[in-house]
């Protein structure tokens, strides 16, 4: 409900096209409407009844609905069509039937304006009505004092001439809301036309009703604007706001469409709405929930001790109070914005100790109590991204470390983990090698065998030798031994095992479990006595039983190696011996040559490992992709650490390693598969030094990489790449990007965040990102630029000023007079010189753009 909702410096849930019982299209009575209206769930309301101001009602209601935090804005809904003159002279061509005859329009209003607008809509319709002699034998004066909804019901199908109604109420302020995309709209009196044949006509005469009005909105909801000339915001520059409200028919309708409006409740602060529909405005159709979504995470207010002209007494308590969404600091140079600043970040509040009590400084967030605590947020100082251009080490700056603090520490974790794994895969490459060596170290094994032919004669084949049996019963005696020893200790265990219950109702419990315990111990008993027994059995077994088997299996493999040995078939075995040794040697050659292949493609992962230890962190600041990853400068790769050991002449990769195998023999050959420069050392030595000089300089070179560096990226364009000015925006973009939003921090404090930015990237991005980040996290911005604390949208601005040394702060809405009037001296120059530049300019429909 309203009253459970912020609504206070925030967005506002607004009905503002509701009839009241008096009026004429309504059937509802005047019970049932105030009850509708004081119990619903709305913030404003604005009663717009046809062509009629009943001001007593009005009156009555208004402060009922104070008393339920709601706020009431007055309004009609007028028939309202254009004369003659007018048509012919702009050659305005009206829609056809009864579209052509009159268009409705609402209009708000103060309520303490309510009885002088009221006069004037009687006024102008008692003449429409007497003029269209529709008045049913009744005159001016009968007219005047009927009834509210009798008066309506007068009017009904009346319509008056807008000139008439903007002459009449020029004086008092007001707002003319034409209807649109629903009956008796604007563009349906005066239509845009077919694509085919435009009406221009019409098109320029509404522009213009839009361009030169501050107050003008169309009501019908975001779908609306599109009945206006698609034109006016492209080509003319200017913003229409689209309201959608419920024109509720019955009162349970009331409420049931409506619009979020970031406003204070009065026509002074609707009108800075209006002005920026896309910042204030945003309606049901598309935002049913409020659009401010950090109303109970934002900070409140602050409160701390001037000291006055830098003395320590003399100075006063200053309290400020905070919207939720943009809180624009402006002031003069000195005034004490970065003060207040650094007081918000709390941070560098030391250099100002002369002009504030830092112990004094309370900060209150929304729902809390007033606390010296510091409520986490986000911090740009003034001039804090010139720092960077020095020596390029983002994470000096505090926003950078925040995401790279973390990816750096991930980022070192893996590289140590990938180097333990590159270690582990050259010591698995030397063990292999070594291991292939050693089997082979009395020499290669050659197939020169092959040279002669293959020898006839007969071998028996020796069979294979099965185990002998008796070791087969000592090892299960012993196994047997040691269950024997663990049953006896389970009995033990078990044995001292007792439950006795304390209380009467756990006995039979206790006893059945009890009953179990007890088996369970004979269980184990009778095991232990079976285990006993096969112990004893077993160890019963005598070896002399199984001698003569093993004598004449002895027997037999020699009188067959006796008889291989005395016939023909000797060359052949020895022939088939070597065969068997070269074939081994070859398999154990592949083998060697595809383990390496593949360990050195497991090196080469973990070393791109190192150099990329982690995926890059994607960020976005809207449409632009943020990327922030952590590399090595090294550009060389881990084929280009490999190759730089070897000599041009080798396979110039680790399979120059097997090469060194097979002429390890030749001291020659084997030393000129290497870097010479790097392998002096190792000359005329054999290959187990070559082998580790590479492994120690391919280490050496690995681990001497550069240090992790951080790269980040806008869009694919590296931001070490940029010119100075570039990089400040660059790294802007980065400091506000969608992550902020997270609820991680209360707020963000930015001091002059337009230092080195160009006018289209303040207007382009920083605006833009304000606009739209305000929605979800506090903002507190220093700036000494009109458009980010105007076009920004700014909600709360406070004003620093400096009284002969004595720091002071003000505090309002952008509409309220003195602070307006502050903004203008500040960021313009003054009001003169504000009026001055806008006339210069002079903007006029048909300037050429």
């Amino acid at each position: 409900m309203a009253n459970e909702r912020l609504t206070e410096g925030t967005f506002k849930k607004c009905d503002m096209h509701v009839h009241s019982s008096s009026c004429y299209s309504r059937s509802y009575d005047e019970s049932a409407f105030l009850s509708s209206v004081l119990n619903c769930d709305l913030d404003i309301l604005a009663v717009t009844d046809h062509n009629s101001i009943d001001v007593e009602l009005l009156t009555r209601l208004r402060p009922a609905l104070a008393e339920k935090g709601k706020a009431l804005i007055g309004g009609v809904e007028i028939n309202v069509k254009l004369k003659r003159e007018t048509i012919d002279a702009y050659h305005l061509v009206l829609g056809n039937g009864k579209k052509g005859e009159y268009f409705h329009a609402i209009v708000w209003y103060a309520l303490d304006n309510a009885a002088d607008m009221s006069a004037i809509v009687d006024e102008l319709f008692i003449a429409a009505i007497l003029s269209a002699d529709n008045h049913d034998g009744l005159n001016e004066e009968d007219l005047r004092i009927l009834p509210r909804k009798q008066f309506s019901k007068k009017t009904e199908g009346t319509a008056i001439y807008l000139e008439d109604f903007q002459e009449k109420a020029a004086s008092i302020p007001h707002f003319f809301i034409p209807h649109e995309n629903k009956d008796r709209s604007l563009s349906d009196y005066l239509p845009n036309g077919p694509r085919s044949s435009p009406l221009y006509a019409n098109q320029r005469y509404k522009d213009r009703l839009f361009y030169y009005s501050h107050a003008m909105a169309v009501e019908g909801g975001e779908k609306s604007r599109k009945h206006i000339t698609e034109g006016l915001a492209q080509e003319l520059n200017t913003t229409v706001a689209s309201l959608l409200f419920s024109d509720a028919k019955i009162v349970a309708e009331i409420g049931s469409k409506y619009t979020w409006i970031d406003f204070d409740g009065d026509l002074d602060s609707l009108l800075l709405a209006i002005s920026d529909p896309e910042s204030r405005i945003k309606t049901s159709d598309e935002h049913s929930t409020p659009p401010q979504s950090n109303t109970t995470m934002f900070l409140e207010s602050v409160t701390f001790n001037t000291l006055g002209a830098g003395k320590t007494e003399g100075g006063h308590e200053i309290t400020l109070q905070f919207s939720p969404g943009y809180n624009g600091i402006v002031g003069s140079r000195g005034s004490g914005k970065s003060l207040l600043a650094c007081l918000l970040a709390g941070r560098g509040l030391d250099t100002y100790a002369q002009l504030v009590d830092k112990d004094s400084v309370k900060f209150k967030t929304f729902g809390g109590i007033p606390t010296g605590n510091h409520p986490k947020c986000l911090y740009l100082a003034q001039g804090e991204l010139e720092r960077i251009y020095a020596d390029g080490s983002y994470e000096e700056i505090p926003f950078l470390r925040e995401h790279v603090t973390p990816l750096r520490e991930i980022a070192e974790e893996e590289t140590t983990s990938a180097r333990e794994r590159l270690s582990q895969v050259f010591e698995l490459e030397k063990r292999l090698l070594t291991a292939f060596r050693e089997k082979y170290g009395s020499g290669l094994v050659r197939l020169d065998y092959l040279e002669m032919e293959m020898p006839s004669g007969v071998t028996i084949a020796s069979p294979i030798i099965p185990q002998k049996d008796f070791p087969k019963v000592d090892r299960v005696k012993e196994a047997i031994d040691r269950a024997v020893e663990s049953l006896q200790a389970a009995e033990t265990a078990v044995g001292a095992t007792t439950l006795k219950s304390s209380y009467p109702e756990n006995a039979t419990l206790f006893d059945a479990l009890e009953g179990e315990i007890r088996a369970t111990e004979e269980v184990m008993r009778a095991a232990t006595a079976s285990a006993n027994r096969l112990a004893r059995l077993l160890g019963a077994v005598n070896e002399k039983w199984f001698d003569r088997r093993e004598q004449l299996v002895s027997m037999f493999v020699a009188t067959l190696s006796e008889h291989n040995r005395a016939s023909d078939a000797t060359t052949l075995t020895q022939y088939n011996q070597q065969a068997s040794e070269a074939a081994s040697f070859l398999d154990d050659l592949l083998e060697l040559r595809w383990f390496l292949m593949y360990l050195n493609d497991e090196a080469k992962a973990a070393y791109e490992k190192m150099h990329r230890p982690i995926n890059p962190l994607e960020l976005s600041n809207g449409e632009e992709s943020i990327v922030i990853s952590l590399v090595h400068s090294e550009g060389d790769s881990f084929e280009d650490k490999v190759t730089a050991l070897l000599s041009v002449s080798s396979c110039r990769s680790q399979q120059a390693l097997v090469e060194g195998l097979l002429c390890q023999d030749d001291k020659m050959r084997l030393h000129g598969l290497f870097n010479g420069t790097k392998f002096r050392a190792c000359k005329n030595k054999d290959y187990s030094a070559h082998h580790a000089k590479f492994f120690e300089l391919l280490e050496e070179s690995i681990n001497g990489s550069s240090e992790l560096e951080t790269e980040i990226t806008i869009d694919g364009k590296p931001i070490a790449s940029m010119s100075p000015g570039t990089k400040a925006q660059a790294l802007l973009k980065l400091f506000l990007n969608d992550g902020v939003t997270s609820g991680e921090w209360a707020y963000i404090v930015l001091d002059q965040p337009e230092d080195n930015l160009d006018v289209a990237t303040i207007k382009d991005f920083l605006i833009d990102r304000l606009k739209k980040l305000k929605l979800n996290i506090q903002f507190f911005v220093v700036s000494h630029s009109a458009p980010v604390i105007v076009n920004g949208d700014a909600r709360t601005v406070i004003v620093c000023e400096n009284d002969d040394g004595a720091i002071g702060y003000t505090h309002g809405a952008m509409n309220e007079a003195p602070v307006k009037q502050s903004i203008a001296d500040v960021l313009d120059g003054g009001e003169r010189y504000l009026k001055m530049r806008l006339n210069k300019y002079n903007f006029q429909i048909g300037d050429g753009r």
